[in-house]
């Protein structure tokens, strides 16, 4: 039988493992294709460009999630902050 203990361990997210989401901002300079993205905590845009799912267009200021995927991250989508 399961203890609390054991439950818990489930829930608490291990250390050092990276999280599979990550937030950014398109930058300004965007205009059409494949964004860049600042992610959170970082000073500049990255010199990447990362795919995004069907679903979502690329504006430039938009607040976004990424979501990794295998080695990289894709664009999930605006995050609508009201």
């Amino acid at each position: 039988m399961s203890s609390a203990e054991d439950f818990l361990s489930i829930l608490t997210p291990e250390k050092n493992v990276p999280s599979p989401f990550r937030m950014g901002t398109i930058p300004a300079s965007y205009t059409s294709g494949l964004p860049t993205v600042q992610f959170d905590g970082e000073t500049k845009a990255s010199t990447k460009r990362y795919p995004f799912l069907e679903g979502y267009t690329p504006r430039a200021g938009d607040r976004v999630l990424l979501a990794r995927v295998g080695h990289g991250w894709v664009v999930v989508g605006k995050v609508r902050t009201v």
